[in-house]
Order: structure tokens, then C-alpha cells, then sequence
């Protein structure tokens, strides 16, 4: 008897343990679960809504078609991650930009083109809904332009370039460019200063040439921009919550763009990249022969072609032979029926070998055609004469293991490799840290 109320006082123990672990089974998968259907994604704790993730799809989209909800989402999660990084590391250090725009002027400017992909009809029929043709409906009479008013505050320092001094910048302050208002707001003021501040190097050097036409078309992109702005702060359907994080991805693509460039893997052909060099300066030779060893194929060059010559006097009649090669014709063809004009030359096949310094030009030219092409006409350099060729064979080889110009490839090839690894390896520590969550049945 004893034994059997024993027993049941264990099964109705289980039961309950079962009971138990079920609830927290389900409290676990309901935590699980996103309270708002629309939450896509967490960062930090924090949640990116489906209306968010769509701004950036629709400017996705206008580049391909056919990207997914989940790799543009994958991509803004790591834009994100990518910014704070460059924010916590690096960003004290940076100097502002001197050429390009200023780091405000990039957000809004972004942020507009953003909101003009994703909200294009809805802009539409706030304007409409206005009874105006164009934001700049929204300009309450002339701009102020004066040019020779304007020319002691734009006039450059003889001791600067490209900025104002401060008595300029204090002028420039009262200067008022425009008055605007939009639907429902209070009245606004476009400064000078303002206005100066927005713009390029390129653009600020045609303020100090007192250029009003550069000056009325800056102000007009103002004004279409801070109607495209204004909209989306106070009449757009996204929650404040909403417009901050799209307010953050924008500065979050500025800044993982520089953190790009900082870390070296910048393919920018203007960049100094410095980080590259350094890195790729401390590989050894030991790693450049093994590399050179698996990629030998990526070494490749044109040891010698044979090719035949046919130097012509005219443009006119290098034209033509040109097309009678098109034709179906043969040089040797050609040679002969243009024997009687004075300065056809034909050369029969020969070889044209690297490092001849004679024809040098000619060997580059060659070089660069495949077997059995035929070359357009091209002038030879210092003469009055033209040239088409016809390569017959083609022979390559490697360049040398211990060359400079493999060394120089090798190495940066392997630098890279070695930034994009400590790239990868510190935005996975970021996103483990992030906590990161991604709610696929939100898409």
C-alpha cells in the first residue's frame, strides 16, 4: 500500500516536472517569437522593423531586381555592426572631409534619396494634395542673390582657400538666401552660411567665383531636399522608432565605408591605401613562393608573337585595307595590289620578342592581339605612316618567381586576404555580442 502511494506521489512529481518543463518549452519559443509581427530583425535588444528594412529593399532593387528581403536585411545588420565599430576604434582620429561633401550634408542627402526610392508616390501625392507642381512651390518669393552684395562675403582670403573667415561666416550667418514654407509647418530660413556649408570643394569654389546660377541651383537642391526630409519626419507612415533607424543605417554606411578604407580593403583607385601597403610590406618570401607556386596560371605574359607587317602612308588607305581585310582579303593581298603606291611596305611573318628595344611599341602592340587576329590601323610614333598587323602564332610563358612584379601582386593578394580575415573575424565577435536575432517568418 505504502509502496503504491509512493509510486503515485512520483507520477503526479513527473506530470508536474512535465507540466513544468512544458510551459517553459512554450514561454522559451513564445520569447522566441517577435510580440510585433513587423520586427525582422534584433540588435542589441533593439528592434528593425519590416517598414524599415523596405526603404533600404526598394533602393536594393533599383540595382538588382531580384535581391532577397533576407540578404538586404543581412547586409544592413552587418552596415550597422560595421559603423559602430568604425565609431568605437576609429573615428576620433578622422580627419573631416575637404573635398566632398560634410558628414551632415552625406546623411541628408542619402537619407533623401532613400526616402524618394521607397515613398516616390506617396511624395507624389503629398505635392498634389499641396496644389503644387514642385517642392520649390514651397519658396516664398525670390532668392536673394545679389552678386555684387554678395562679394565681400564670398570673396576668397588671400590666407585661406575654400572657407570663410569670420567675419564672412558671420555675414554669411545673417545673409538669408530664401524663406520657404511647407504644408502645415511654420516658416524657414535658408542662410548662406547654410547653404555654403552643403556644398562641395567643387561647388564652394564657384560661390567665391560669385557664380548665382551655381549659387540659385544649390538652393533649389536645397529646397527639393528639405521637402523630401520634412516629409519624412513629420507625414511619412514610419514610427519614430522607424525614421531613427533609418536615420542611423544612413550614418552606419557612411561610417562602415570608412571603416573600409581604414582596414585597408579599400578598391578605390584614388585611395592611398596605406594599411595595404604596410601589410602587405610584412609578407615573407617563403609565403610569395608558395603562392606563386599554387597560382602560377596568374602569372602568365606574352614571351614572343610572329606577326605580319603592313606599313601604309595614308589614314585613308589604312582604312580601306582595313576593311578589305574585313572583306576576306590577305596582307600579302594587299601588299601587292597597293605595291605601285609609294610608302606600302610589307613584312613578311616574323618574331616580335619581349625586350626588343628597337620596336618596343610595336611589341607591346602585338602583344596584346590573340593568334590570328588582325590589328586596327595604328600610327607609328614620330611618323607619318600607319601599321596593321596579323599575329599567326603566340607564344607565353611565366614571369620569374623572385620578380618584382610578382612580389607585388603575390603580396597584396595575401595582404587582402589576411584584412578580409580580420574583418570577418571581427564583425562575427560583433554580431555574438550584438546578440543578434534575425525573424525570417516577419519577411
Amino acid at each position: 500500500m505504502r509502496h503504491a502511494r509512493r509510486r503515485g506521489q512520483f507520477l503526479a512529481a513527473l506530470s508536474m516536472t512535465a507540466l513544468s518543463m512544458t510551459a517553459l518549452l512554450m514561454a522559451t519559443l513564445a520569447s522566441a517569437t517577435p510580440r510585433d509581427a513587423r520586427v525582422v530583425a534584433e540588435v542589441d535588444g533593439v528592434a528593425l522593423t519590416r517598414p524599415v528594412l523596405d526603404v533600404f529593399l526598394a533602393s536594393a532593387r533599383m540595382h538588382d531586381p531580384a535581391v532577397e528581403p533576407l540578404q538586404v536585411l543581412e547586409n544592413l545588420v552587418d552596415i550597422h555592426l560595421m559603423g559602430e565599430w568604425y565609431r568605437q576604434n576609429h573615428a576620433a582620429g578622422a580627419e573631416p572631409a575637404r573635398v566632398g561633401y560634410n558628414r551632415a550634408t552625406r546623411v541628408d542627402r542619402d537619407t533623401a534619396a532613400l526616402i524618394r526610392v521607397a515613398y516616390r508616390d506617396e511624395l507624389a501625392a503629398a505635392l498634389t494634395a499641396s496644389g503644387w507642381a514642385s517642392p520649390l512651390d514651397a519658396l516664398q518669393g525670390e532668392l536673394n542673390l545679389d552678386r555684387k552684395a554678395l562679394r565681400p562675403i564670398l570673396s576668397a582670403d588671400s590666407g585661406l582657400r575654400q572657407t570663410l573667415n569670420p567675419a564672412q561666416r558671420r555675414a554669411a550667418r545673417a545673409w538669408v538666401v530664401a524663406e520657404y514654407r511647407f504644408p502645415a509647418a511654420g516658416p524657414r530660413q535658408l542662410t548662406l552660411a547654410d547653404l555654403y556649408d552643403a556644398q562641395n570643394i567643387a561647388l564652394k569654389t564657384r560661390f567665391h567665383n560669385l557664380d548665382t546660377l551655381a549659387m540659385a541651383n544649390a538652393a533649389d537642391d536645397w529646397v527639393r531636399r528639405a521637402f523630401v526630409l520634412d516629409w519624412f519626419e513629420r507625414r511619412s507612415p514610419l514610427e519614430e522608432e522607424e525614421r531613427a533607424w533609418v536615420r542611423q543605417l544612413v550614418l552606419d554606411r557612411l561610417d562602415q565605408r570608412a571603416l573600409i578604407r581604414t582596414l585597408g580593403l579599400s578598391d578605390d583607385p584614388h585611395d592611398d591605401n596605406t594599411r595595404l601597403r604596410e601589410v602587405a610590406d610584412g609578407i615573407s618570401d617563403k609565403e610569395i613562393r608558395r603562392y606563386y607556386q599554387l597560382h602560377r596560371d596568374h602569372f602568365r605574359r606574352v614571351e614572343k608573337v610572329r606577326a605580319a607587317r603592313l606599313y601604309l602612308p595614308t589614314q585613308a588607305l589604312a582604312d580601306e585595307a582595313r576593311a578589305r581585310l574585313d572583306g576576306g582579303a590577305s596582307l600579302p593581298e594587299l601588299a601587292e595590289a597597293y605595291a605601285d603606291q609609294e610608302g606600302v611596305v610589307y613584312r613578311k611573318p616574323a618574331w616580335l620578342e619581349r625586350g626588343d628595344g628597337e620596336d618596343a611599341w610595336l611589341v607591346g602592340f602585338a602583344f596584346t592581339l590573340q593568334q590570328g587576329a588582325v590589328s586596327p590601323p595604328a600610327r607609328v610614333p614620330g611618323q607619318a605612316r600607319w601599321v596593321i598587323l596579323r599575329v599567326d602564332r603566340r607564344q607565353e610563358g611565366f614571369q620569374a618567381a623572385d620578380s618584382e612584379a610578382v612580389r607585388y601582386q603575390a603580396s597584396r593578394v595575401l595582404a587582402r586576404e589576411r584584412l578580409q580575415e580580420r574583418l570577418r573575424t571581427g564583425l562575427a565577435r560583433r554580431h555574438a555580442s550584438a546578440g543578434v536575432r534575425f525573424h525570417a517568418e516577419a519577411l
